[in-house]
């Protein structure tokens, strides 16, 4: 991993602890749907994109994923643990960033590893805040 993709990461993880600590909004659903259907849109364009070697437009969906996975950390979940809710989307971002690194290096088993790892948290995700 290069120092840029590092310090890309360890911005992204800042970020992610600091906003949670910022009081959090109401619930607001339309919103959610929004970045949950963005999101689910993005997926299926990652693993197309990492088989062409097209790692700009993986990294690309990766990004936009976690930049959606981010602005939910400002909502009270509407069921389910608060920790868990911020736990969760933390997790979310997480993933999506180590996309966008391995993208950056372009080694399509560590991108292809991270879109796996989304699939995961989206549906474990669902059965607990849905």
């Amino acid at each position: 991993m290069n120092r840029v993709t590092a310090a890309l990461i360890v911005f992204m993880h800042s970020l992610v602890i600091l906003i949670p600590a910022i009081s959090q909004e109401p619930y607001d659903k339309a919103a959610v749907v929004q970045v949950m259907r963005t999101a689910q849109g993005l997926l299926p364009g990652i693993k197309p994109a990492i088989t062409k070697n097209d790692f700009f437009a993986a990294a690309s969906n990766f990004w936009k994923f976690a930049e959606g996975m981010e602005r939910l950390q400002r909502f009270k979940p509407p069921k389910g643990d608060p920790a868990l809710w911020t736990k969760t989307l933390d997790d979310f971002v997480s993933a999506a960033m180590r996309g966008v690194g391995a993208c950056g290096e372009k080694d399509a088993k560590k991108a292809s590893a991270a879109l796996a790892e989304l699939q995961t948290l989206m549906a474990s995700g669902h059965r607990v805040f849905r």
